[in-house]
């Protein structure tokens, strides 16, 4: 009786029918806002459509106005998926052909839903047939045929994210997090080309850790392992995010700079042999202090391969591994 009651209200039947329509494309847009990680605040979206929603009550209930009731929730709903598109389309650095086909039809839902919002604002404070019948064929026909269509290609976009996420999985070393030696590869030659393309300074940088065998002898394949981790983290933390790091081999890992000079890059390498050395690595309350070895090699030619710039960067480390380990060494003596 009570929800028969409260129903029978054209009021707040209004009221719950508008809400649920804001809300759900709010929804939306941030579910956008989470994926493509741009920082818009949740706070800002539901302010925005709190403000809407009281707008449309006011001029429902306390000063009808036909015009302004019916069409301020639609452009509420044509911002937000004019947002969730541009998102999309702006801010993934590649967007996939689901998400293109999203974006699209997000657009399309918009245009069909502004056209039918801008009819509806047109009656004025009162209702007109005219006005009113029009809108009826556009927000009931056209709009629901682009909401169909949307709800297909985000079926698509969860099923590609799926995917995506199985070969992150297949391309991470599960013990440092770091690329493994097919990810790597995979994505290093990609964004080496792409760097070269667009007359970027890269650079390659291939290390390990020295007597890492000796590790695992003393202290045991566990103390090994938590020493890879914490390693390979600590170098993580000390380069930029667009920079690549994978691990090649047992404790050998390669890393791919871009946007740096030479001499800028052997400062990097040096960095990051101070952070492994400086501080000892805790495993199970006992401190197991290690240094870690460089290779540097300038990476010019847009045509080298990263195997071979791996194969240059080696000897370079060889070089470090032969002067007393713990050290830096730059490949211009190899070719």
């Amino acid at each position: 009786m009570l929800s028969r009651s409260y129903f029978d209200s054209d009021i707040n039947y209004w009221t719950l029918v508008t809400s649920l329509s804001m809300f759900s494309v709010l929804l939306g847009a941030w579910g956008h806002c989470i994926r493509t990680k741009v920082p818009i605040r949740f706070a800002y979206l539901i302010s925005g459509a709190v403000i809407v929603g009281l707008a449309v009550y006011y001029f429902r209930a306390l000063e009808p106005h036909v015009g302004l009731y019916m069409s301020l929730y639609i452009y509420y709903d044509v911002a937000m998926f004019v947002l969730s598109a541009t998102l999309i389309l702006r801010f993934r650095k590649q967007p996939r052909l689901a998400e293109v086909g999203a974006a699209f039809t997000y657009y399309a839902c918009a245009l069909g839903l502004f056209i039918a919002a801008t009819i509806a604002l047109m009656q004025g404070a009162e209702a007109k047939p005219e006005y009113l019948k029009l809108y009826l064929m556009v927000n009931f026909i056209t709009v629901p045929t682009a909401q169909v269509g949307m709800a297909v290609f985000i079926l698509f976009m969860m099923a590609s994210d799926l995917a995506e996420k199985m070969k992150n999985v297949a391309e991470t070393d599960v013990l440092t997090g770091c690329l493994n030696r097919r990810g790597f590869y995979e994505k290093a030659q990609k964004q080496l080309y792409e760097e070269i393309k667009e007359l970027n300074h890269v650079c390659l940088i291939y290390w390990d850790i020295d007597k890492f065998k000796k590790v695992n002898d003393l202290y045991g394949h566990a103390a090994g392992d938590t020493v890879l981790a914490q390693a390979a983290k600590r170098v993580s933390d000390n380069i930029k995010s667009s920079d690549l790091m994978g691990r090649v081999g047992g404790e050998e890992f390669v890393i791919l700079v871009s946007h740096t000079n030479y001499q800028n890059v052997e400062e990097v390498a040096e960095r990051l042999r101070k952070a492994i050395a400086e501080t000892p690595i805790i495993h199970k309350g006992e401190a197991i202090s290690i240094t870690a070895s460089f290779g540097v090699v300038d990476i010019q030619n847009g045509e080298i391969s990263i195997e071979t710039a791996i194969d240059i960067a080696d000897k370079a480390l060889y070089s470090a591994k032969e002067k007393g380990r713990n050290k830096v060494a730059r490949a211009e003596n190899f070719a």
